[in-house]
């Protein structure tokens, strides 16, 4: 039968009953049971459909039995018996409760839901519940909520399957008040494989929002990086201290076995649509130096208007050997850089502006010209039919830690004119740049340089239908032709900050500038032919192969190099290739640079994957830069459904030594994981530096050490480190 009842949203509270200790957990259990079949809800807004047996009215109440249920658009119920007393606005079930919302699910053998004074006061007794989503679960003897808290006697709380205990939390009370934001637990107990493993009397949170307390310890060991080659621990206890809405600290204490007890801080606060961070390390009289030893990180990020930005950012350690004799992380810093830049943007106006000054702390190699400062603005006009004009000046005032070398401030002016023509059959860019650059030394003679630079890029732009690998497809074929001139001058008296010469790739090719910074601008006269083709698919738009190819013939015979003068060149460049290949499971990545007039390849990298999953792939990487060689590996393979290894290993081929070498073992069950992971990685000495980690994860709770993920995603790409996942 169908009645529309009047149901004052009588048990909608049961979603709100657990949901002030649900988190957002993803966890890899496929094919979780429910405790009962998922229900479809109804799509009317206003009636509530009821089902039953047989039922009974009298007065204004109702009475429904044998299998009977409600169902709204909001949620279902059903029971062996339910009363309903429009009257007193109060509903009781008996016998089999079953009900479901649109976040929770829920099992019980009694419940009384009342409306009073507009708010739910509800008793529920031997509840089983579950989230679907997040695969939360636990049981309670009784759950009791006066409107304003909620009270759970005998609780249990897991994110494991249903049926399923290996582990879970128990609490003998636990009362979520939703007016003070506040929860408490009474005799809270975390058990693993019904074991205790944790224990506290009397537990406080926050409902919403984040609450102090000590956080996972975690536990790794090392060998020293130096000679002595001793072994030792690393034993880091956190405490998280909440200290409101838009601030927190976090103070790790970080024993270092081989060397003394590092005191860890992180201070993180929220400014108006900025932040702020400080982090900061401090070991007193280390065990081996006998010498105070630190770490000093800040950032501050801080509009001070609609388009103005303020960052500043210092990195510091008290010795160049921090990284590698205390964190044991980040051993391959060769520097450390703090800077300070406020950025102006006025997007309507196109006008950009920064002013920027930076200072190096130098770990290991040689020390670099530093800017500071560096004063920089722009303006791009914008003109019809793709006509664009950028005016830019940039001062930059150079320091050395050296003082025998030469110093002094360079400003460039430069003008580009540009325009992008372009249709469905070809594009054509011309760009003609022109610029001016001052240098006022502090030790030596003062230069200038004016210069001029034209380019001009055109490409066509074909396609055609074929079918490949049995699957219709899209070939684009892209015949490219460019044309880069700018005179040659001699630039060698002007001093050399910021210049390298750029590595040859395709796209560089094509491009005028060729050297990096301001103080060399290539001496350019060349024809560059290129050929692009990619195929695609013409149903969901995925590349499967990506093909070019291209070449420079030098008009002239001379080009700049490095040190500003003019060297001979040969008459064409070296022949550059790329190649993209994706099917299925299988990737392959290839440039190439061929040298025709020595007929060799002169540099080349690699890299042939097959990735089933972020448990199941494998990846080969070789790479020959000027004759320096490497190979490598990496990937992980699962042995069964639970256990999987994974590893990287990186090797130079000219003197066959290990670079670097990850290797691990991980075991995942649907609630709970283990990992271990050993690092080795050289050192710029020639010794290693070797870590090994352990982590061990409630998911969904907690993990003994977070740290571990982060290393791994940079050690094996394409590894899902997370183990939630």
């Amino acid at each position: 039968m169908r009645k529309q009842l009047a149901l004052p949203a009588l048990l909608l509270l049961l979603s709100n009953i657990v949901s002030a200790q649900q988190t957002e957990y993803t966890l890899s259990c496929s094919n979780a049971p429910l405790l009962f079949p998922k229900q479809t809800l109804s799509l009317d807004l206003k009636d509530v459909d009821v089902i039953a047996d047989h039922s009974e009215s009298q007065r204004g109440n109702y009475l429904l039995t044998g299998n009977a249920a409600l169902t709204s658009s909001k949620y279902y119920l059903s029971a062996d018996k339910i009363k309903i007393n429009k009257t007193e606005k109060t509903s009781k079930a008996s016998g089999h409760i079953k009900f479901q919302d649109k976040k929770i699910m829920l099992t019980g053998s009694k419940a009384v839901i009342k409306n009073q004074e507009g708010k739910i006061h509800s008793v529920f007794e031997q509840v089983s519940y579950h989230y679907p989503e997040t695969k939360i679960t636990g049981k309670a003897a009784k759950i009791v909520n006066d409107g304003n808290k909620q009270i759970f006697n005998a609780i249990t709380y897991s994110l494991c399957p249903i049926g399923n205990t290996d582990w879970q939390m128990k609490a003998d009370k636990v009362t979520l008040d939703t007016k003070a934001n506040l929860g408490i637990a009474k005799n809270v107990t975390i058990e693993f494989m019904g074991i205790p493993i944790f224990y506290s009397p009397h537990h406080e949170w926050t409902l919403k929002g984040r609450s102090s307390g000590f956080l996972a310890p975690s536990i790794a060991d090392y060998t020293e990086s130096d000679a002595s080659a001793n072994k030792g621990y690393q034993l880091r206890i956190p405490y998280y201290f909440n200290i409101a809405a838009d601030r927190d600290f976090l103070l790790t204490l970080n024993q270092v076995s081989t060397r003394g007890s590092v005191i860890e801080g992180k201070y993180r606060q929220l400014l108006n649509k900025g932040r702020i961070e400080i982090e900061g390390h401090y070991l007193n009289k280390d065990k081996i130096k006998k010498d105070n030893r630190w770490l000093l990180n800040t950032k501050l990020d801080l509009p001070l208007n609609s388009k103005t930005q303020l960052t500043v950012i210092t990195n510091r350690v008290s010795d160049q050997k921090y990284f590698k004799e205390v964190a044991h992380e980040n051993i391959g810093k060769t520097v450390l850089m703090s800077s300070v830049n406020m950025a102006y943007d006025d997007k309507t106006r196109n006008i950009t502006a920064s002013i920027f000054a930076e200072n190096e702390q130098l770990l290991s190699g040689n020390a670099e010209y530093t800017r500071a400062p560096e004063i920089a603005i722009n303006k791009k006009v914008i003109g019809l039919n793709g006509r664009e004009v950028n005016f830019s000046v940039v001062s930059t005032k150079f320091k050395h830690a050296n003082t025998a070398k030469n110093t002094g401030t360079r400003t460039h002016a430069q003008a580009t004119f540009g325009r992008n023509i372009k249709t469905n059959a070809y594009s054509i860019q011309p760009k003609f740049t022109v610029s001016k650059t001052k240098y006022a030394m502090n030790n030596t003679t003062d230069q200038n340089r004016s210069i001029y630079s034209f380019g001009l890029d055109s490409k066509l732009l074909l396609e055609r239908n074929v079918n490949i690998f049995g699957k219709s497809t899209v070939q684009t074929l892209t015949p490219r032709l460019a044309y880069n001139y700018t005179p040659g001058k001699d630039q060698s008296a002007l001093q050399n900050f910021d210049s390298e010469k750029m590595s040859n790739s395709y796209e560089n090719l094509f491009s005028v500038k060729k050297f990096t910074g301001l103080d060399r601008i290539a001496k350019v006269n060349d024809i560059v032919v290129g050929l692009e083709s990619s195929f695609i698919d013409a149903k969901s738009g995925d590349t499967y192969l990506t093909l070019k190819i291209a070449q420079a013939r030098h008009l002239s015979n001379t080009t700049t190099s490095t040190e500003g003068t003019l060297v001979k060149q040969k008459n064409y460049s070296n022949i550059i290739t790329a190649a993209d290949f994706t099917l299925d499971q299988f990737t392959f990545n290839n440039t190439i640079q061929y040298d025709p007039n020595s007929k060799s390849v002169v540099k080349s990298n690699s890299t042939l994957s097959y990735l089933s999953n972020p448990r199941k792939f494998i990846s080969l990487t070789h790479e020959n830069d000027a004759g320096k060689k490497t190979a490598g590996i990496y990937g992980a393979y699962p042995i069964n459904r639970k256990i999987h290894i994974f590893g990287n290993i990186n090797r130079s081929l000219n003197d066959s030594t290990t670079n670097r070498k990850t290797v691990g073992l991980s075991y995942e069950s649907c609630c709970w994981a283990i990992r271990l992971a050993h690092f080795n990685q050289r050192t710029d000495t020639g010794n290693n530096d070797k870590v090994t980690k352990f982590e061990f994860v409630l998911k969904g709770l907690a993990s003994s050490d977070a740290t571990l993920a982060a290393r791994l995603k940079k050690e094996i790409p394409n590894y899902l480190a997370n183990l939630d996942n």
